[in-house]
């Protein structure tokens, strides 16, 4: 693939616990009588109960204090170095618990604690708890400088950018996000550096761009040759992952907004049968684009480039439009009849709306939406031929701050898009 554009104007660019954390280290209790009531042979097998626990507890270079096992004749419970092990039983020991064994600094796991004669189980070790998760991961805000459901740049999720798990951007297509609903926290959705911008192409295949909300406008390229209703008009742009794409006979990309490589021709990759997209939207990590002639076709691609038919939308006729915006799909063509759909995969009409337009918060008739694209950041955005943009912040008014010099004319209102592009 080659770059095939010209510059028109020459626009710009559990831890172990030491003995001074746990107290001083745990120390057998008498739970029974003393001693000396045991006899000869109590005092034996307490001898012997005791060799048994130093007998444990010689793996290691430092024996860790005693566990106290069942009182009287009860053997001591081992534990606490790393090598011990379960301590021998009592010999008929009062039915007491053996208490755990202390902790050994270096590290000893405080072993399970033998049983006294008759007595209970000494104390079981405790599970330790599962580490816990840090909430969910900060997603990329796509809502211009931050995310958050508002999508305006100080969106609710403020200016950190992190929506909850890596939410929604917000859902109004200002210019201070990218178009409607792309999700963060999947990939970068503002490359370093890069700045909000709005993108519009056209007749002669025309892509210019604006950094101040559509105030002005630079950076303009053409396909040389190409003027009217031909292979080089572009008719639809999306922006999203900090990719650009304009399609129309022929699939055009960019990663800057600014420098453009040709894909070739829709009919020769993954949107065979087409011919024409003049419908494209990015929502949720993946490009969308629709066509057709009677039923409209709806394609889905991640990268742009390879494409899959994923649903059929209804009839259209021919010159099939697609967004993304308010939380929903929303397409229409030549019929007028405005398809809704959460999934882009199955549609429904959406009654009492033709050729719906999103603006002011909501889908709306196009010619209630003074036939312009509406921005969240209280402006309005307008084509006239020949080569004009117009520019309006109460959608009555129209002003032009643009004038083609050689009447390079934008497709249509709907195709104004915003993104990032590289600064000047």
């Amino acid at each position: 693939m080659s770059h095939m554009r010209t510059r028109e104007d020459g626009g710009g660019r559990t831890k172990t616990r030491s003995p001074s954390e746990d107290g001083d280290l745990r120390r057998g209790r008498a739970a029974g009588p003393a001693f000396g009531a045991l006899g000869p042979l109590g005092s034996l097998l307490l001898s012997a109960g005791l060799m048994v626990s130093l007998t444990a507890c010689s793996g290691s270079s430092a024996m860790g204090p005693l566990g106290s096992g069942g009182v009287g004749m009860g053997g001591a419970g081992a534990g606490g170095d790393r090598s011990a092990t379960a301590g021998a039983p009592g010999g008929g020991g009062i039915a007491a618990p053996g208490t755990g064994g202390g902790i050994n600094p270096n590290g000893g796991g405080g072993g399970t604690l033998g049983p006294g004669a008759g007595g209970r189980q000494g104390g079981s070790a405790g599970t330790v708890g599962a580490t816990g998760t840090g909430g969910g991961a900060a997603g990329t805000g796509v809502g211009g400088t931050a995310a958050g459901a508002g999508g305006r740049s100080s969106g609710s999720a403020g200016r950190s950018g992190a929506g909850s798990g890596g939410a929604t951007a917000g859902a109004g297509g200002s210019m201070t996000m990218v178009g409607s609903g792309g999700l963060g926290g999947s990939a970068p959705e503002i490359p370093a550096g890069y700045v909000p911008g709005i993108v519009a192409v056209g007749y002669g295949g025309v892509r210019i761009v604006s950094r101040d909300g559509g105030l002005t406008w630079t950076d303009r390229v053409i396909t040389p040759g190409s003027m009217g209703d031909d292979q080089g008009l572009l008719r639809a742009v999306a922006y999203g992952k900090g990719l650009w794409i304009a399609t129309g006979w022929q699939i055009l990309t960019s990663t800057d907004g600014i420098n453009w490589t040709d894909r070739g021709l829709v009919d020769d990759g993954g949107l065979k049968g087409c011919h024409i997209v003049e419908g494209l939207t990015y929502a949720n990590g993946s490009f969308y684009a629709a066509c057709g002639i009677g039923t409209g076709l709806v394609y889905r691609s991640a990268d742009g480039m390879n494409w899959t038919m994923i649903g059929m939308i209804g009839d259209t006729k021919q010159h099939v439009f697609i967004t993304y915006r308010g939380g929903k799909f929303v397409a229409w063509g030549d019929t007028k009849t405005t398809f809704q759909s959460t999934d882009a995969v199955t549609w429904t009409v959406m009654d009492g709306v033709s050729e719906g337009t999103y603006c002011l918060g909501a889908f709306r008739n196009r010619s209630d939406c003074h036939e312009a694209a509406w921005f969240e950041d209280g402006f309005w955005l307008n084509m006239k031929s020949p080569g004009l943009i117009l520019r309006s912040t109460d959608g009555n008014k129209f002003d032009t701050v643009f004038t083609d010099d050689r009447n390079y004319t934008i497709y249509d209102s709907r195709v104004f898009t915003p993104g990032y592009v590289a600064p000047h």
